[in-house]
């Protein structure tokens, strides 16, 4: 059983629900396999720099909201400290 390294990813997985796109076309989109980015999404592996910059691209996602999709963690560490 793989174990996850990650933050799940549900802002994301939420996105991609919202421009109507789904994994398969998203792969493809930016050249990588649909199991991947699957595995990617669901916190088993991580996401290159470049794989972001082209999913905020195909999704529509503004550099001010980058780590609200990728970083989780990162953004509840912020709001609890505020």
């Amino acid at each position: 059983m793989k174990k996850k390294r990650y933050a799940e990813l549900n802002a994301l997985k939420g996105r991609i629900r919202e421009m109507g796109t789904n994994y398969r076309d998203l792969a493809d989109e930016i050249g990588v396999a649909s199991n991947s980015l699957s595995n990617k999404i669901n916190g088993f592996q991580a996401f290159t720099t470049k794989e972001m910059e082209q999913i905020c691209e195909a999704l529509d996602i503004a550099p001010g909201d980058v780590a609200r999709f990728f970083m989780p963690g990162y953004c509840k560490t912020q709001r609890d400290s505020a």
